[in-house]
């Protein structure tokens, strides 16, 4: 069974190598690269370390949302370990599947900071991932209605798309709310051993989980709202870079192609989504008429805000505070 877990995982990891050579190969077939070169002298510097700290502050939204929408009120993880597991996880993003291989990293952080309400922590974090998903198709959808460069028969093409996410996700929400179907799993866990006594204790869990998310409604909907300056980060960014660069494209259409990136990049068929992420925004800009050596070397620009932003993310693996709270200990200890 373990050799089984390790070939598919093998396999997985070619399947997404594969995909990502793919998609550079056509990348570098459509695209005057040369061209992409001479844009790239266009945006300062001051434009970037002001974007890239901009999007570290995100993370920090983003460790702010997660912490209203913890069900464990017990106080054993601080701000700054919401800030910390964010900043790693988000390196990590960069070399496992899709956009959402981080919160594999931000679970196991999590699992080894806590000591109780272990399973309460990690379903923390599940719903935090889907009222993010959640909001950025609520965006989407805004931008998409307010666009009027969009043309036609791709907005109604992406109002379809849209509406089959939100009856799938009103399936998933009214399913995982279903006390009849949550008792109908805890009975069937039952009679499975080991394996159904976790199943049982999960589902209890998440039981409890939905009662709490019921009795505090105000918590989601302060999670909803962080969402938004959260995604409007990621907006600004874009059309920031966006106008550096001279693409001519309003504030509404980027914040469209944005939200169906963040949405195409949680597919996790990708190393980190790179390589489709591309593909998909010289894709999109397209429909707006603008031609894919500027768009490259937007996401270019992107690509090297979200390193950078990596690399820094690597710095929080170490707990500075716990370092800085010992060396102070230390020097108490020595000069009393």
């Amino acid at each position: 069974m373990v050799e089984l877990k390790n070939n598919l995982r093998k396999y997985f990891t070619y399947f997404k190598l594969l995909v990502f050579g793919i998609s550079i190969y056509i990348l570098f077939e459509i695209v005057d690269m040369r061209l992409v070169a001479s844009y790239l002298k266009d945006i300062p510097l001051i434009v970037l370390i002001l974007l890239l700290a901009i999007n570290i502050f995100r993370s920090w939204l983003t460790g702010l949302r997660w912490s209203l929408l913890n069900p464990d009120t017990s106080g054993q993880l601080s701000r700054w370990n919401y800030f910390r597991f964010a900043m790693i996880a988000f390196t990590y993003n960069l070399i496992m599947p899709g956009a959402l291989g981080g919160d594999f990293v931000k679970a196991a952080l999590t699992m080894n900071a806590v000591k109780n309400k272990r399973i309460d922590n990690i379903i923390a974090i599940l719903i935090d991932r889907f009222i993010g998903f959640l909001s950025i198709i609520m965006m989407g959808t805004a931008a998409l209605i307010l666009s009027r460069n969009t043309p036609e028969s791709t907005a109604v093409y992406l109002y379809i798309s849209f509406a089959v996410i939100y009856i799938a996700l009103l399936i998933l929400i009214t399913a995982l709310t279903n006390q009849y179907l949550l008792d109908f799993i805890r009975t069937i866990a039952l009679k499975l051993g080991k394996a159904g006594n976790l199943i049982n204790r999960i589902a209890e869990v998440w039981n409890d989980a939905v009662k709490y998310f019921i009795i505090n409604k105000k918590k989601v909907v302060f999670g909803l709202l962080i969402c938004f300056p959260i995604h409007m980060i990621s907006f600004i960014t874009a059309f920031i870079l966006a106008r550096s660069l001279n693409i001519q494209i309003s504030f509404i259409e980027i914040s469209l192609i944005i939200s169906l990136i963040w949405i195409i990049s949680a597919i996790p068929v990708s190393l980190g989504g790179a390589g489709i992420r591309e593909l998909s925004l010289v894709y999109l800009f397209s429909i707006y008429g603008i031609a894919p050596e500027p768009v490259t070397a937007l996401a270019a620009y992107i690509y090297i805000i979200i390193i950078f932003k990596s690399f820094i993310g690597l710095l929080f693996i170490v707990d500075w505070r716990n370092v800085g709270n010992a060396i102070i200990l230390k020097a108490r200890e020595r000069f009393g």
